[in-house]
């Protein structure tokens, strides 16, 4: 207990995070889906899903790439200086190029018409994304700090929406109130880091933000796969389905979101000392540790899916219990994965390999979600079987890889 003390400690403030995290959202989603009803809630999601892609944009993959430079260089200050602005620099001038996309998505995409300035109040998302550097907390892994802005951001937004929300019309400010939270905790983030941790701005040359840009790249990638097949769905669900349905498979994909947490908690939490250690022993007792109680919680949510589907969203959502079930598969599948690239992959440097896997995946989906819709089979169903066998499709070749560089 005393050697692990740290990660512990981590780990807790991780688990209140995460529970308050989907807490929020579980709490707020009933009386959203009441009061503004099916296909304006639907709406608002489609914009989230528009947005999600220049989220990564602006997100570029500094995430990981970030975190592992932070936590290598915690105690040299200058170089704590240049990572932090360097990373701000390159967030900053990543966000008014998605503005200028976005502006062009509105103009070219008919089912934003008319609702312009949701997608544009949607946009502090990526703010929060700036303003918020969790990435260098994790890196000096100071969790309590996330624990504590974004408690304080969940919480804002959970409070103004019961104020605010009174009738459909009023789901132009659901987005506007997320950015009230957001804004709110990036200040509080930034006192944090130039004040009591003494960090200090400075514009850095065209040379050092190349090398910081180029690192993150392969990260970019893999975050681009991820979103392809969680944004596409929604936007694609939106286009073709309609909005109710988008508000079907969002419940659905809440619901899984809640019960993946302990993976992201165990990821988030091991990876800087995995990046930092490279102990390939304690990261396969974790493995095992994980799937095991990931099979565990799949099962349990399959019995379970349409009690919880009824008591979210009431009668008229029960159809999401489905889709839950469905993806309720992929738990112990993502739970694999994640540990096989970020405990032992992104340590040991296998950037290439892990490039290969989001590629052939992100290439995989697009073909397959491309068959799906020229075959008119694009249900809710075929997309959620697609995701299963996308995920386990990555899990399989990161195993085939890790045992080929013979690190498992």
């Amino acid at each position: 207990m005393e050697k692990h003390k740290i990660l512990i400690e981590n780990f807790s403030y991780l688990s209140t995070l995460q529970v308050i995290s989907m807490l929020i959202p579980l709490i707020t989603f009933p009386y959203l889906i009441r009061v503004l009803g099916k296909e304006l809630y639907g709406l608002v999601i489609f914009a989230q899903a528009i947005i999600g892609y220049l989220l990564i944009l602006v997100g570029l993959g500094f995430n990981v790439s970030a975190t592992k430079k932070v936590s290598i260089y915690r105690n040299d200050k200058n170089k704590l200086n240049e990572i932090f602005s360097s990373v701000l620099i390159l967030k900053s001038f990543l966000f008014f190029i998605s503005l200028i996309i976005l502006a062009f998505l509105l103009i070219y995409i008919p089912r934003t018409h008319g609702y312009e300035a949701l997608f544009l109040l949607s946009m502090t998302i990526c703010i929060n994304d700036i303003l918020f550097p969790s990435w260098y907390f994790l890196g000096i892994e100071k969790m309590k700090y996330i624990t504590y802005l974004t408690l304080i951001s969940r919480l804002t937004f959970m409070i103004l929406i019961f104020f605010i929300i009174k009738k459909p019309s009023d789901y132009i400010w659901v987005p506007a109130i997320y950015g009230i939270g957001y804004i709110l905790s990036g200040v509080i983030s930034f006192y944090i880091i130039f004040v009591k941790h003494n960090l200090k701005f400075y514009f850095q040359p065209i040379k050092t933000l190349k090398v910081y840009l180029f690192d993150s790249f392969p990260i970019f990638l893999s975050n681009v796969s991820v979103i392809v097949y969680i944004s596409t769905n929604k936007v694609l669900t939106g286009a073709i389905l309609g909005m109710e349905q988008v508000a079907y498979y969002d419940l659905a994909e809440k619901i899984i979101t809640v019960l993946k947490t302990p993976i992201s908690i165990l990821g988030t939490t091991l990876f800087p000392k995995f990046n930092h250690d490279k102990n390939i022993g304690f990261a396969k007792k974790m493995l095992v540790i994980s799937i095991a109680g990931n099979i565990l919680l799949g099962i349990l949510t399959v019995i379970f899916s349409k009690d919880i589907v009824l008591m979210l969203g009431g009668k008229s959502m029960e159809h999401a219990y489905h889709i839950v079930d469905i993806l309720a598969i992929t738990i112990p599948i993502i739970a694999t994965s994640n540990i096989l690239v970020l405990s032992m992959l992104l340590p040991f440097n296998k950037e290439r390999s892990i490039l290969f896997i989001v590629v052939t995946s992100a290439l995989l989906y697009i073909t397959s979600i491309s068959l799906l819709t020229l075959l008119n089979r694009f249900t809710l169903i075929n997309i959620s079987i697609l995701i299963v066998f996308i995920e386990l499709y990555v899990t399989i070749i990161s195993i085939v890889i890790c045992k080929k560089h013979q690190i498992i």
